[in-house]
């Protein structure tokens, strides 16, 4: 009989013992990140008897039809006891009793875990990596701007083209990504990023044209220096042609993926990179 752990609601005392979740998994989030997902959605966990946490996940309602699972974490000691199955079946309860499909992104692995569950495919991403991007040769960028003052036409698009609505999330990259932030001048594809605990995350990339996601990658590259991740979609090979010109590197492949078909789960056509596995 597999033995089942009191979850709880993660609050602003569990912030330290969160990160360290996902530093010990190698994953890219910061403070910030954790307490943007835990004022955005439902973060839940397990404690020890000493009040250490050992295990998290995300329930994330993105508007009314589809919510994000995530952050599905355990600290090394307490693994092969259930508790990621426990945590990851009361996030997909939580949103489907609100009348929610759950989506995620899931590694190869994940994916072994979730069809069974009846989760179906959508498409394919990769992380793409680079570890000093300021040694790319960049020619000149036209056709982008700053964003700050246009946050109403960034929601507007995102909806149209992530299918769903979670303006906590993006006015918190937006805060973060005031230096790279840029929308084309057609206002038709914008570009948002964050700093993160290794590597500066660019995404999401949405736009109506290849030309506008190549041009505004380009913009946001030369602001920044060091190492950069970029989750691209599969079906976009002319912007993966792009990023391997730049000397990006694969990483690790995501497939997304919904418990059961979603009316509107965004455009595909019109992504080119995501916020992340943990965001969408």
């Amino acid at each position: 009989m597999v033995e089942t752990f009191e979850i709880i609601n993660l609050e602003g005392r569990h912030l330290a013992g969160a990160l360290a979740l996902s530093e010990e998994a190698h994953w890219n989030q910061v403070e910030a990140d954790w307490k943007m997902m835990m004022a955005a959605g439902k973060a839940i966990g397990i404690e020890e008897s000493d009040g250490r946490l050992v295990a998290s996940a995300l329930a994330l309602p993105c508007g009314k039809q589809f919510g994000w699972v995530s952050m599905v974490l355990v600290t090394e000691a307490w693994r092969k006891k259930g508790l990621a199955t426990q945590l990851l079946s009361a996030c997909i309860q939580n949103l489907e009793n609100a009348g929610m499909i759950p989506v995620l992104d899931a590694t190869p692995a994940g994916e072994n875990v979730y069809r069974p569950m009846g989760f179906l495919p959508h498409f394919g991403f990769q992380r793409w990596e680079h570890e000093d991007v300021g040694g790319i040769s960049i020619e000149g960028v036209t056709g982008s701007k700053f964003m700050s003052a246009e946050t109403d036409a960034i929601a507007q698009l995102d909806v149209e083209i992530f299918g769903g609505e979670r303006p906590k999330v993006l006015k918190n990259l937006l805060g973060r990504s005031a230096t790279l932030s840029c929308m084309d001048d057609m206002k038709d594809g914008f570009l948002l990023g964050r700093d993160g605990r290794v590597a500066t995350q660019i995404g999401p990339i949405f736009s109506n044209k290849i030309a506008s996601a190549i041009n505004m990658l380009d913009f946001a590259l030369l602001q920044l220096t060091g190492r950069v991740f970029i989750d691209a979609c599969d079906h976009q090979t002319d912007f993966i042609t792009r990023l391997e010109q730049y000397g990006f590197k694969r990483q690790r492949p995501f497939l997304r993926m919904a418990k059961g078909r979603v009316e509107n789960l965004g455009d595909p056509s019109r992504m080119f990179a995501m916020a992340g596995p943990e965001l969408g």
